[in-house]
């Protein structure tokens, strides 16, 4: 074997360059060696390493008992964790990984430069978890050997005699050779002892990585993030350990120190256990939740599931979650054989949002047949929090106090998308969902909306006066829609709201409308209110409805078409009018189409005495006009079931962030029409 005549100073500028490389830089490096279609395995890695903790655990006791001058350990033989099976035949490259390794000189660089040319030429199209059982596997059947003719040292067999004397283990761990490698040979079996503890946990991850889900378990992405670099400084140890063995074989009067890995793969074997520990952790919980999930959906009576639900007992480690509320306990019995509005808010409730409930709350007509559930999530329930959440509790008959159950509140995150914003979860006395998120619902429509359920949502989206619901807050609209008037809804620039004003006005003083007792008001919804921004108000509420339109619909309607064209005539920026009657919406048009319309009208004045015929006479004239104007475009925002989880909370406060979405038709310009 070559022996290494290279001086231990003369190593070290190069060890600490290669030791404080970056971990991007050794990435950048390996990356490179690394085939991403997968090889096909014709063995098993996780058994090959149980064969490899077979040897390698034995030969660690042996080479200590010799060093330490203990007595031979009859009991090694059973240190391994599984019996070889008959069928396994090692791979045929751990020989040619162990000739890639043997009789290197000891040094660093060395050990890098073999190491990526293994990884580049032997271990390239290996997942990287085989990459290190491979690489450990060929050494231990070396060192195996070599402990294993250690052991056998006074033996009286000729062949383990001779095996031995052509290993040069009687210079090495004979009696002489003990005295003077004793140092090195113990910190190597250190190093060879912690560097199997690595690959052990590298294996584990491994498993889990193939049983579970990352988006279940967080910390697997971490830990195949952090493989590759793992596998990296594992495969480097082993080469290093093998050029020390050669070593220390063939130099008889330069004992050699260890390269500095052992602190090294000492902070990654910790790193690897503390990744296993949380992970295990993770694991455990989102069994916990499945179970919990899976015996709550089995429930088919109310009681039991709100009981289930709040008054979780939680195990596993978990954070343990507890309500000491025995008057909400047996208040629960009231809530049997009954509808159930499960409220689920942030602790400071706006007066708005109570403005909203306090009519469900106070309804007397319905009162035996539903109740609201006040359930208040917060992450601590500090005494300012519970003093703030008591000034809400008058408004509701069932509050829960100190909702902190883990599991609860996952699910209603997850299979409810509550998400700090306030949402009305509708259970039947079966305790079947009959509607995830009523309180748009509610908020539109008020106790009409009664039984809350997804199919009066569809039937109250669905009827004729849906536009009503959109633009009601604002009083004077409402008088006029009670009145079943027609009102042109308008806002845009100043200089088109003079233009549309002027025309619009003449259309309202015609003497034929008059005649016919018809009455048109106009109403810029655009105007400043310092009470109200109703243009903003609006806007929600068309984004509102269109959301709740196209996450529950499959086709496109004329109602969803016709919020589509406004919010696009609305984006245009000059102008946009809409007509309704009473509640009803019957034309709607862009801003600049819409004058010419109307001065075409009031040029004419034909047709302005028939009543029925002023929406109708509208579109005639509007779609009788061709301008090249952009296709559909608009800008819609939403709060709900486009992104999940942390990745819709702001990195700075971790408030829920408003999402905006652009819709844009591909098509360059076109004449549009007014939807018939």
């Amino acid at each position: 074997m070559a022996s290494n005549n290279t001086p231990v100073s003369a190593q070290q500028p190069t060890m600490r360059r290669v030791l404080k490389m970056s971990e991007d830089e050794i990435k950048k490096q390996i990356r490179s060696t690394h085939n991403q279609t997968k090889q096909k395995l014709d063995f098993d890695p996780f058994y090959l390493f149980d064969v490899v903790k077979n040897i390698l655990n034995p030969s660690i006791i042996v080479v200590d008992n010799i060093v330490q001058g203990k007595a031979k350990d009859m009991e090694k033989g059973n240190q391994g964790e599984s019996s070889p099976k008959a069928c396994f035949i090692p791979p045929c490259m751990l020989k040619r990984l162990s000739y890639e390794m043997a009789c290197k000189v000891p040094g660093e660089e060395i050990a890098y430069e073999t190491t990526i040319s293994i990884l580049r030429n032997v271990l390239s199209s290996y997942p990287w978890h085989v990459k290190a059982v491979l690489t450990l596997a060929s050494f231990a059947l070396d060192y195996g050997e070599f402990s294993h003719l250690a052991d056998q040292i006074d033996s009286s067999d000729q062949l383990t005699k001779s095996l031995g004397i052509l290993k040069q283990v009687p210079i090495v761990l004979g009696r002489q050779g003990v005295e003077k490698y004793k140092n090195s040979f113990g910190k190597l079996n250190t190093l060879i002892k912690l560097t199997l503890d690595v690959v052990e946990c590298v294996v584990e991850l491994e498993k889990r990585i193939d049983g579970n889900n990352t988006k279940d378990v967080p910390e697997l992405s971490l830990a195949i993030e952090n493989m590759s670099i793992d596998v990296f400084w594992t495969i480097i140890t082993v080469v290093d350990c093998m050029s020390r063995i050669c070593a220390l074989i063939n130099d008889k009067n330069n004992t050699q120190e260890l390269l500095p890995f052992t602190g090294k793969i000492t902070s990654i074997l910790k790193s690897l256990t503390d990744q296993i520990a949380v992970c295990d952790r993770q694991i455990a919980e989102i069994k916990a939740y499945l179970k919990f999930k899976r015996d709550l959906e089995s429930l088919q009576d109310i009681v039991e599931f709100f009981k289930k639900l709040i008054f979780v007992e939680e195990s596993h480690n978990l954070q343990q979650a507890t309500i000491s509320n025995n008057e909400l306990s047996k208040k629960t019995e009231g809530l049997r054989k009954k509808k159930v509005l499960l409220f689920f808010s942030d602790f400071d409730i706006s007066e708005k949002v109570v403005s909203i409930l306090k009519p469900i709350c106070e309804e007397e007509s319905r009162k035996d047949q539903y109740e609201i559930v006040w359930i208040p999530i917060v992450k601590n329930w500090t005494d300012i929090v519970q003093s703030k959440c008591k000034v809400n509790e008058k408004y509701f008959w069932y509050v829960v106090r100190q909702f902190s159950s883990v599991l609860g509140i996952k699910y209603v995150k997850e299979q409810w998308g509550f998400k700090d914003k306030p949402i009305v979860v509708v259970l039947s006395s079966e305790a079947k969902v009959e509607h995830k998120d009523a309180f748009h619902m509610i908020q539109t429509w008020g106790i009409e909306a009664y039984p809350f359920t997804f199919e009066r949502e569809r039937e109250l989206r669905n009827r004729e006066d849906w536009f009503g619901s959109t633009i009601d807050f604002i009083p004077d609209v409402l008088t006029w829609m009670k009145e079943e008037k027609y009102i042109f809804l308008y806002g845009g620039e100043e200089t088109w709201i003079k233009k549309f004003e002027d025309e619009a006005t003449k259309v309202t003083n015609d003497p034929d409308i008059s005649s016919e007792e018809i009455s048109i008001k106009l109403f810029n919804v655009g105007k400043t209110c310092k009470a109200k921004d109703y243009l903003g108000i609006f806007l929600k509420n068309l984004n509102k409805l269109f959301f709740s339109k196209s996450q529950k619909e499959t086709e496109l309607d004329t109602k969803t078409k016709e919020i589509q064209m406004l919010l696009s005539y609305m984006n245009d920026g000059e102008g946009w009018v809409v007509l309704c009657k009473g509640h009803k919406l019957v034309f709607s048009g862009n801003g600049t189409k819409v004058v010419m319309a109307l001065k075409s009208i009031n040029d004419g004045k034909q047709g302005l005495h028939k009543s029925t015929e002023i929406q109708v006479l509208l579109k005639q004239r509007y779609n009788e006009i061709i301008l090249p104007v952009t296709c559909c475009k608009f800008t819609a925002n939403t709060n709900s079931g486009w992104v999940h989880g942390d990745c819709a909370k702001c990195p700075e406060c971790s408030q829920i962030m408003e999402m905006i979405i652009n819709f844009k038709c591909c098509h360059k310009g076109h004449p549009t029409k007014a939807v018939p």
